[in-house]
């Protein structure tokens, strides 16, 4: 379940020494192993090489045998490469819809524990309930499809066994009836007549639950359709997946690096022999253990949800995900602090110190808004006592009328 390594991520002089040996020697997840019996071929056919070459080999097959296989050396290189990057390029795609698929989750989960109104009805909060544990199973249901379908389904009595469980835990008596028909709820994952339900059928059932929260108008309809929109791209992302774990690369191209590479590696030994003797052992085992060890790396990517080690581990994005979950539908009644008092700006400034010591922009955009606020604040002051000062009154007398205005008023 993508096997961890050690690495150099902070840089040592001495990485290579404390690293490096832990990084070869490493057993779980190693993908030397597998070429054991690889290995043993490419071996016994080059201890053959060098024994002809000394005894019965002409002078220059050695030569003869490099020339025909300098193409085939490019050609399976070019082969071999594109077929790895294409598999690499599928496990970051499915572990991009599995991240997305959880965030998907504790998205809505989020919004329905905190955009619905649970008090409106006794139905609402019941049905908020059922939304956020029908998404975990919906997540748990996802996890067995993709363990126990495909190529790469796990053949392990007590894993099947614990995926079953874990359904059962979530599934109501009425749901497991639809989920797995004319079983009941106590028969092991192992012996049950189906490997798997269809998770698409609980994506249907928060709908529904989402339809009866609509008819209490106890969320906006925008919030509502935002929540369906979510709600279809899960749908999405798990079709992308099942996409990406049952597709395989195709036959002809498999077939045709898998002979080139049989016959590179066969020949290559006769190429070497006349030249490095009994070195010829050791590379040949190297470019057995690169050619080979190529395509088996590309075969284990290209399908990155079944069980391998170096498979993605469903049920550790799972348990994180329902903490969260958990934790959401748990918190969402509690008195949330304000910290900060109740005329006191936000002020980051203490967490700030290291921060721009140089230019000191923060620093000093802080003191000239205080200065801004403080001198607005003083003008605003200043508008007010002018608009609250008495005014003096004027008086307008006859004589001073007819000064501005001859004939204003008559005699």
């Amino acid at each position: 379940m993508v096997v961890s390594y050690p690495s150099a991520a902070e840089g040592s002089a001495w990485s290579f020494f404390t690293i490096t040996p832990r990084l070869l020697f490493k057993i779980r997840g190693s993908i030397v192993p597998h070429l054991l019996p690889q290995l043993l071929v490419i071996e016994g056919i080059s201890v053959a090489a060098v024994l002809l070459v000394e005894d019965y080999a002409p002078t220059n097959f050695g030569e003869q045998v490099q020339s025909g296989t300098a193409a085939v050396t490019i050609l399976l290189s070019f082969l071999l490469v594109l077929k790895t990057q294409e598999a690499c390029k599928q496990f970051w795609e499915a572990l991009d819809d599995l991240t997305t698929m959880c965030h998907l989750l504790r998205s809505i989960s989020m919004t329905v524990c905190s955009m619905v109104k649970w008090e409106a009805h006794p139905e609402v909060a019941n049905n908020a309930k059922r939304i956020v544990r029908l998404l975990a199973l919906y997540y748990l249901t996802v996890v067995e499809f993709f363990q126990r379908t495909g190529s790469n389904a796990t053949a392990s009595k007590k894993t099947q066994d614990r995926l079953r469980r874990d359904v059962a835990a979530l599934a109501g008596d009425t749901e497991w009836t639809i989920l797995y028909p004319g079983e009941h709820k106590s028969v092991e994952g192992s012996k049950s007549v189906h490997d798997n339900t269809r998770p698409s059928i609980i994506l249907f059932w928060i709908e529904l639950s989402m339809r009866k929260i609509l008819d209490h108008q106890a969320v906006e309809t925008d919030v509502m359709s935002f929540m369906l929109g979510k709600l279809d791209a899960l749908g999405e992302k798990f079709w992308h997946m099942d996409k990406i774990d049952k597709t395989q690369f195709p036959f002809p191209y498999c077939q045709i690096v898998k002979w080139i590479t049989l016959v590179f590696l066969g020949f290559l030994p006769f190429g070497l022999a006349q030249l490095c003797r009994w070195w010829t052992l050791a590379f040949a085992a190297m470019a057995t253990i690169g050619f080979y060890g190529l395509d088996e790396v590309a075969e284990i990517l290209e399908s990155p949800l079944g069980n391998d080690p170096n498979d993605l581990d469903l049920r550790a994005y799972g348990d994180a995900l329902m903490s969260d979950m958990e934790l959401i539908c748990r918190c969402r009644d509690m008195n949330l602090d304000f910290v900060f008092q109740p005329q006191e700006h936000v002020d980051f400034s203490h967490l700030l110190t290291s921060f721009d010591t140089k230019k000191k922009f923060h620093e000093r955009f802080s003191t000239n808004l205080s200065a801004v606020a403080s001198k607005r604040a003083h003008s605003i002051n200043s508008d007010i006592e002018i608009e609250t000062k008495p005014r003096k009154t004027t008086v307008v007398t006859t004589e001073g009328l007819h000064s501005v205005l001859p004939g204003a008023i008559a005699d």
